[in-house]
């Protein structure tokens, strides 16, 4: 049988350019962070005041800038990537902080899309944060190696407030000073010992995986560009931290390495759930749960960031600096992760802590950090993205262990079967219901690995079924209701993968690993002011909203 296949190029390049016309600032060339589909306007964020200001942050735009360069590399128009190179080189001239080298971008700062001054929630103080941003810093070096630089250093100076404890704050000031041999003056200190478990470490600061994996991520890259032995060692050293907090008998990971220090009496108000009152699962949970009840070991709230954001951010460090053990202990972390947390014979992911407790059912006693009093605990559909993180790591490893896994995920949402020995297919699903921008580009790394046809087939029909659900009205959205479309948005990009796969030229576009930026802050919600993101408050809104 002969089969034949529409392409989606000329659709993703109309697509682009369009958000490229519609997001670009009139009096700049900064883009807006999204669109309102129905006014063609930008985002805008509204303060507690009730003003409205539209939104441009940098970090939030990663994954279109990605794009752009994948859009030139297949088109072999290099327009798109100097369009990515001018917004870039313009972000560069006028929104770096000439003291610390931090860009005015993240999770609390954004840049008035219209004037262009610098914007932010009053209630984070518009400090630096990054968490699983992984910027594209690979562009960002081409167009600036100094200032790209300056940052990855600067972003360790204004994250680690304490060298030898390893103390990080996901927050950093701007405005500060460093010592550009910060990684030469310090030297790497022991830090948690696991002898000592279930006690560890105690921190001012939060060790959370998704803000150190940035700095680990940041840290990789300047090695690679400099090779700096001491940036190498630091990288390898904070990831290490991860590694020795894991339960000691399962081997599962954790979500930070120490527990928030203490600093004033915990009040008689649950909902009161600020970290200076000391460790928040201690706090609620540790009456019924005893010494397993820590932060650390909560792997029943989202766990999304510990085996999908932390693994694949891991596992380009481990390649960055040619370090097996590295690898290993990603690889190590997921499996441990995936055998006690994986349901096979429902697909289902079960809430737990990381000593493999099921908390299946379990109704919270008490107000707290993770959840109001009468939440009950379920078990969740598991997520077919999770397959990109263990094929990736299946290709980079012959651990037995881990192939297996992926070979019986692989099954389980009925794509077929691989061989685990070789992760050939054996048999290959012609049809799938599933719509997932994660397992398509999963399906394209297996198919770089060994050519089998069949694979971009079945990309074919997952793409299709992304396109049936996320495309309407000229936009890719949640759902077809929603209203407010988002450059970040991984989906587009994923198509521009498949697109290069059917070209031949998968391994020449940039390594997608991030579900890309967001903002966070205090935004004036119907009556109401709250603590949101803007994911939840924008871009999942529906027209009705």
């Amino acid at each position: 049988m002969v089969f034949t296949r529409h392409s989606h190029l000329p659709l993703l390049m109309d697509y682009y350019q369009r958000l490229l016309q519609l997001a670009t600032s009139p009096t700049s060339p900064l883009l807006a962070d999204g669109i309102d589909i129905h006014t063609l306007q930008p985002v805008h964020w509204t303060y507690p005041d009730g003003q409205r200001v539209p939104m441009s942050n940098f970090a939030s735009q990663q994954n279109f800038l990605r794009g752009l360069t994948a859009l030139s590399t297949l088109t072999q128009d290099p327009g798109f990537e100097q369009q990515a190179r001018h917004i870039t080189a313009y972000f560069f001239n006028h929104y770096v902080d000439d003291a610390s080298g931090l860009f005015h971008w993240g999770g609390h700062r954004f840049i008035h899309w219209q004037n262009g001054n610098i914007e932010g929630p009053a209630s984070k103080e518009c400090v630096h944060e990054l968490k699983h941003h992984f910027p594209f810093y690979a562009f960002l070096h081409q167009v600036n190696p100094a200032k790209t630089e300056t940052f990855l250093k600067g972003f360790w100076a204004a994250h680690v407030s304490d060298w030898e404890k390893l103390d990080l704050s996901r927050h950093g000031e701007y405005g500060q000073h460093f010592d550009p041999e910060l990684f030469t003056r310090h030297q790497p200190q022991p830090v948690v010992d696991p002898a000592l478990w279930p006690a560890l470490p105690e921190t001012v600061g939060l060790t959370f995986v998704n803000a150190a994996t940035d700095l680990i991520y940041a840290a990789s890259h300047y090695f690679h560009y400099t090779q700096d032995e001491h940036a190498k060692r630091w990288a390898k050293h904070l990831y290490q931290q991860f590694v020795l907090a894991r339960h000691p008998q399962t081997g599962m990971p954790v979500y930070q390495f120490s527990s928030p220090l203490q600093r004033q009496p915990i009040p008689d108000d649950d909902t009161l759930t600020y970290s200076w009152f000391g460790d928040r699962a201690k706090r609620q949970f540790g009456p019924e749960f005893g010494e397993i009840a820590r932060e650390a070991n909560v792997l029943f709230r989202d766990s999304w960031p510990v085996v999908v954001d932390n693994p694949l951010a891991i596992l380009e460090c481990a390649k960055l600096l040619d370090e097996p053990q590295m690898r290993q202990g990603a690889i190590d972390g997921i499996t441990a992760y995936f055998a006690h947390a994986w349901d096979e014979t429902h697909n289902q992911m079960i809430p737990m802590w990381n000593s493999g407790e099921d908390m299946t059912g379990y109704t919270f006693v008490r107000d707290g950090y993770y959840g109001d009093k009468g939440t009950t605990l379920a078990r969740q559909p598991t997520d077919p993205a999770y397959l990109l993180t263990l094929i990736r790591a299946s290709l980079q490893s012959e651990d037995a262990t881990l192939r297996d896994l992926t070979v019986r995920m692989w099954k389980r949402f009925g794509l077929g079967e691989l061989d685990t020995t070789t992760l050939h297919a054996t048999h290959v699903a012609e049809q799938t219901t599933l719509t997932s921008a994660y397992l398509l580009m999963a399906i394209l790394e297996l198919h770089a690995a060994n050519h089998d046809e069949r694979l971009l087939r079945l990309a074919d029909d997952i793409a299709e079924n992304l396109l049936c659900q996320h495309y309407h009205a000229g936009f890719f959205l949640p759902g077809p209701l929603h209203r407010y479309v988002r450059l970040d948005d991984p989906l587009p990009y994923a198509l521009l993968a498949l697109e290069a796969a059917h070209q031949g030229m998968y391994a020449d576009i940039p390594v997608m690993i991030s579900k890309g930026g967001y903002l966070h802050g205090e935004r004036l919600v119907g009556d109401a002011i709250k603590t949101v993101y803007d994911h939840d408050v924008i871009y999942n809104q529906t027209s009705a909203a």
